[in-house]
C-alpha cells in the first residue's frame, strides 16, 4: 500500500480525536485528549514525511501533560518553545510552510496558560489554519480537511461556551 494512503488514514484517526477534543468545554480534558491526538497525528505525519509535525507533536505531549499537573508559568512556557524551536533547526527545515509546525505550537504554548477557554479555543483556530498550509504541503489530505472541520467544532465551542456562560 502506497504510504501516502496510509500516512492519511492513520491522520483520519487522529483527526477524528481533533474533531471530538472541539466539543469539550475543561481544558484539563481539552489537554489530556490532546496527547492520543498528538500521538496519532505525530504517526501519520512520521509515515508522509512531515518530521517537523513530528517533532511538533512530541513535544506538545510532554508540554501538555506537564501542564495539567505543574502551574505553567513563564519559565515553562520559554523552556517549551525553545525546545521546540531548537529541535526543528536540528532537522534543518528547508521552507517556510515546514515552521508551521514550530509556529503553532509556541503559539499554543504561549496562551496555554490562559484560564479562558474561549480564548484557548480562539489560538486553537488560529494554529489549525497554520496546520492546514502544512498539512497541504505534505499530501495529508484528511487532516487538512479535518483541520478546516476543527476550526468549525472550536467555533461551534467558543458558542456553547458563551451560552453555558449565560445561564
Amino acid at each position: 500500500m502506497d504510504l501516502v494512503v496510509i500516512g492519511n488514514v492513520v491522520s483520519l484517526i487522529g483527526a477524528l480525536f481533533m474533531i471530538a477534543i472541539g466539543f469539550l468545554k475543561r481544558k484539563r480534558h481539552i489537554l489530556v485528549a490532546q496527547c492520543f491526538q498528538f500521538g496519532i497525528m505525530g504517526a501519520g505525519q512520521w509515515i508522509l514525511g512531515g518530521i517537523t509535525g513530528v517533532i511538533s507533536n512530541l513535544v506538545s505531549i510532554i508540554r501538555n501533560l506537564v501542564c495539567v499537573w505543574l502551574p505553567f508559568r513563564l519559565p515553562l512556557k520559554l523552556v517549551f518553545m525553545v525546545i521546540q524551536v531548537l529541535m526543528t533547526l536540528a532537522v534543518k527545515p528547508v521552507g517556510v510552510v515546514v515552521w508551521f509546525p514550530t509556529v503553532a505550537a509556541c503559539l499554543y504554548t504561549w496562551f496555554l496558560d490562559t484560564k479562558k477557554e474561549t480564548l484557548l479555543k480562539i489560538v486553537i483556530i488560529v494554529c489549525q489554519l497554520l496546520w492546514i498550509a502544512y498539512d497541504a504541503s505534505i499530501q495529508n489530505y484528511s487532516a487538512l480537511i479535518f483541520d478546516v472541520f476543527t476550526v468549525f467544532s472550536n467555533l461551534a465551542g467558543i458558542l456553547m461556551i458563551q451560552k453555558s456562560a449565560k445561564k
